[in-house]
């Protein structure tokens, strides 16, 4: 039996419910920038991207202005029983060259993001789909792929495991229903103007007419561009931007100071900071090193006088503490210990690894640019300093900070990864032996995350997880630190703008009020 999981379209068409009107100013164009990437994550940052991508592309499903998943191009579904077979049944909607889009479309779509040599980012979220890692690994043909078109508006996904984060993935810009090139039209709220862009990487969008809700859509356009934080704040309070999007770890100080407290917004992540240890090799190949280094300093403490902002939260483990409760509970014992005992633990851990105030540790820490980045490393670098551990910082720009990680020229490393999606694979699949990051393989983790992927019991799986982050907590190849937190800034002529945890901000919900300064 396949039981109704499915919303009308009625209540949550569009982003912005189907009575909505224009809001404001109706020729109104949104200025909106982005904080240039700091190299914090491992992979550059595409906030400017998804934005432009979740405004023109529609997918399957997308995400309304409060982050909940509602339907796009996907009218409704249906959900079987065993949480395995998805049926989407597709509204009608048109490119704006006049095509409609098909079912066909959108398994050509999928076909390419599991595609052997794909870099879409969510290939590797998607394997859950069938056949979806036997076709990645170019061992199945991609026709075989789970997902097919019985009718030309009918979709049916078909999974090898249940995975309630589905469609949360599916509304992701990576999952859009593009038609393959390097320019292809528009089906969602906007598109390119005919002076598409700037040489400084400006993009300008118009609305479009041909998107299948245009006459909900508030906004006459928008210019999207990058900036630095600092660069970006000072736009802001001049009154040159309506929204900056996209600041994490650096800037957020600066945007806490100098700008109207009312403009500030704080979001919540599934993500985590932390310090990535080279355990192949050097002082940090000795797991006692690791774990001293994992329980000696008060992270609560140390956020709390660095940034002082409600949200940002500790983290002791490879999960982040902004994952379901399920998940919490399941780092290393020395969580619970107090101060003193953690700290009395790290000097024996790293006396027994011949380490002492007269022979001190010394480990070199690579880092982004950026006030906030040094100013945290040095506030975890004094507690280091109490249980005789010396700090030498580098820091350097997005490219170089990766290549360093890349080519292992750290003892440890200052690493962000956010994921799109509530899924806790994103966080522990890097610590397999598969991928090694700093050289860290465990084969009983492996097993671990083998048997959860092969588990299509949901608690059981979340149980082996479990298990698996806490051999990871005990090797301590990372020293996680907290779970980061989104800052923006926006303008109160700005409307339509909800905190979520997915930082999902379409701008075909947004609206502008009043008229721009002279």
């Amino acid at each position: 039996m396949i039981r109704a999981a499915l919303i009308t379209a009625c209540t949550l068409l569009a982003l912005g419910g189907c009575d909505r009107a224009a809001d404001g100013d109706g020729d109104s164009t949104l200025r909106m920038a982005f904080v240039n990437d700091d190299g914090a994550s491992l992979v550059a940052d595409d906030s400017l991207e998804n934005a432009a991508a979740r405004a023109m592309h529609i997918g399957l499903t997308t995400l309304e202005p409060s982050g909940r998943v509602v339907p796009s191009l996907a009218l409704s579904w249906r959900v079987s029983d065993d949480g395995l077979t998805y049926v989407f049944k597709l509204r009608e909607a048109y490119w704006a060259d006049g095509r409609r889009l098909t079912s066909g479309d959108v398994v050509a779509v999928m076909r390419r993001i599991v595609s052997p040599g794909s870099g879409n980012p969510l290939r590797d979220e998607l394997m859950m789909i069938e056949n979806a890692a036997l076709i990645t690994a170019n061992r199945r043909p991609a026709r075989m792929l789970g997902v097919s078109d019985p009718r030309p508006d009918t979709v049916v996904i078909t999974l090898a495991k249940p995975e309630p984060a589905l469609l949360q993935l599916l509304a992701d810009p990576a999952a859009a229903i593009a038609r393959a090139g390097k320019a292809p039209p528009a089906s969602g709220a906007f598109t390119k103007a005919d002076d598409a862009g700037d040489a400084d990487g400006t993009l300008h969008l118009v609305k479009n007419s041909a998107y299948y809700a245009a006459d909900t859509v508030s906004l006459a356009g928008a210019i999207l561009s990058r900036a630095d934080a600092e660069g970006a704040i000072r736009r802001f309070n001049a009154g040159e931007l309506d929204i900056v999007s996209g600041g994490r770890l650096t800037g957020l100080r600066a945007a806490r100071t100098s700008v109207d407290s009312q403009a500030l917004r704080l979001e919540p992540t599934w993500g985590l900071y932390f310090y990535l240890a080279r355990t192949g090799s050097g002082p940090l190949a000795d797991v006692r090193v690791r774990r001293a280094l994992a329980m000696s300093f008060d992270r609560a403490g140390v956020l709390s006088r660095l940034f002082g902002v409600a949200g940002l939260q500790p983290a002791y483990s490879a999960l982040p503490p902004t994952l379901p409760d399920a998940y919490a509970g399941s780092a290393g014992d020395w969580a619970g210990w107090s101060a003193d005992v953690r700290e009395s633990e790290a000097v024996r851990l790293l006396a027994e690894a011949g380490y002492t105030f007269d022979q001190p540790l010394t480990l070199s820490v690579a880092i982004p640019h950026g006030r906030e980045h040094a100013d945290l490393l040095a506030a975890i670098s004094n507690s280091w300093g109490a249980i005789g551990v010396r700090v030498k910082a580098y820091a350097r720009g997005p490219l170089s900070h990766r290549r360093a990680i890349e080519k292992g020229d750290f003892d440890l490393a200052a690493v962000e990864r956010i994921a799109r999606a509530p899924v806790a694979d994103t966080f522990l699949q890097p610590f397999t032996c598969a991928v090694r990051l700093g050289g860290y393989c465990n084969p009983a983790v492996d097993q671990l995350l083998a048997d959860a992927a092969a588990e299509d019991d949901p608690g059981t799986r979340i149980q082996l997880q479990r298990r698996a982050n806490r051999l990871i907590s005990e090797d301590a190849p990372l020293i996680a630190v907290l779970s980061p937190i989104r800052w923006s800034l926006v303008s109160p002529r700005v409307t339509g703008w909800e905190n979520n945890v997915a930082g999902a901000h379409p701008l075909s919900g947004l609206a502008m009020s009043g008229t721009k300064e002279e």
